[in-house]
Parts: C-alpha cells; sequence; structure tokens
C-alpha cells in the first residue's frame, strides 16, 4: 500500500505522477485493489496529457505503473460528480475521499 497517497486522499491534496511517459495531476478518490487483483487509483484528471484522452475527468491508474508519486501543497475542494466511494472496479479500498466532509 502506497501511504503518499491515502495521505493525499484524507488531506484532500492533489497528486503529481509520472504516467506512461506524461505527467499527470490529479484529484485522488479512491485507492485500492481493482477487479484484476491490481492496486489502482480512481482519480479526477485536472492536468497533464493523456494519449487516449487528454480531457480533463475520471481515470484509472495503476499504481505499479506511476512514477515519482508525489502530493503537492495544492488542495482540492472535494468530491467531482459522478464519484461513488463503493465504485465495483475496486474488490478492496484502501482508502477513499469521504465525500460527506467539509
Amino acid at each position: 500500500m502506497n501511504v503518499a497517497i491515502c495521505d493525499a486522499i484524507r488531506t484532500r491534496r492533489l497528486l503529481r505522477f509520472v504516467y506512461d511517459g506524461y505527467e499527470r495531476v490529479v484529484e485522488p478518490h479512491v485507492y485500492g485493489v481493482n477487479s484484476a487483483g491490481n492496486e489502482a487509483l480512481s482519480a479526477w484528471l485536472v492536468s497533464g496529457w493523456s494519449k487516449s484522452e487528454p480531457d480533463p475527468g475520471w481515470r484509472m491508474y495503476l499504481v505499479t505503473e506511476m512514477r515519482d508519486v508525489t502530493a503537492t501543497a495544492e488542495a482540492f475542494g472535494g468530491a467531482r460528480p459522478g464519484y461513488n466511494p463503493d465504485d465495483s472496479r475496486m474488490e478492496q479500498v484502501y482508502c477513499r475521499l469521504d465525500a460527506t466532509a467539509a
């Protein structure tokens, strides 16, 4: 388990990392083990670039493919529209954003 990811979720801090050779900045929402047995992060892409879909929005990242993971000093306001804390794609959840906290 990656403690830095859970800390970022708990404190609502943006995460910056390199994925598929491109820097991403995301709002982390749910971190755990997906239905394929891989550690994964469900997050809202804020900035960065994706070959498959460059617009901001929901993404699932494999933690083993994330490089140079760091939480930034910048906080985010809370859950994005469409956030599902009980995401069925996750078999086990290590940590998740509390959508009810102000």
